[in-house]
């Protein structure tokens, strides 16, 4: 796994509501196997997190790495015109959504929710890692996932 992608990740980690998107499995409570990853794909994802991958992306993966991101709406683009403003490397692959929910599950989380597409892509992960400290929860809903 990159480091700074499961940096972000491991900061940042999930929350919110436990609603079940149409067309997915149900939340899992335990470790995943990760999805069977392509080596190229894109996807779309809504981030809720305290940090500069907030907002609506179009993340490239090339070679099974994040090579590019693109702000979808304003709060994304509010992020990357900030000086701080890292780039790609700050978001994770598919495959490392479902690495960084295996390890905040293994912790005793207040909140470890996942759930798959019928492929076993993620569409939904909500992670609090700990219920007494604030700025740690992540979200993440995933979309549009094309595979060229």
């Amino acid at each position: 796994m990159r480091e700074a992608g499961y940096g972000v990740m491991a900061c940042a980690v999930a929350v919110a509501g436990a609603a079940t998107l149409a067309g997915c499995a149900a939340p899992a409570q335990e470790p995943s196997e990760p999805w069977d990853e392509p080596d190229d794909y894109t996807y779309e994802a809504t981030i809720t997190v305290f940090g500069p991958t907030a907002g609506t992306w179009r993340v490239t993966v090339r070679d099974r790495d994040v090579v590019d991101v693109e702000p979808l709406d304003a709060t994304a683009e509010y992020e990357a015109s900030r000086e701080t403003w890292t780039g790609a490397e700050l978001f994770p692959t598919l495959v490392e959504v479902v690495e960084t929910y295996n390890l905040v599950v293994m912790g005793d989380p207040h909140v470890a929710v996942l759930e798959e597409d019928e492929d076993g892509a993620p569409v939904r992960v909500e992670l609090d890692p700990d219920e007494s400290t604030s700025d740690d929860e992540y979200l993440i809903e995933v979309s549009e996932v094309a595979v060229p």
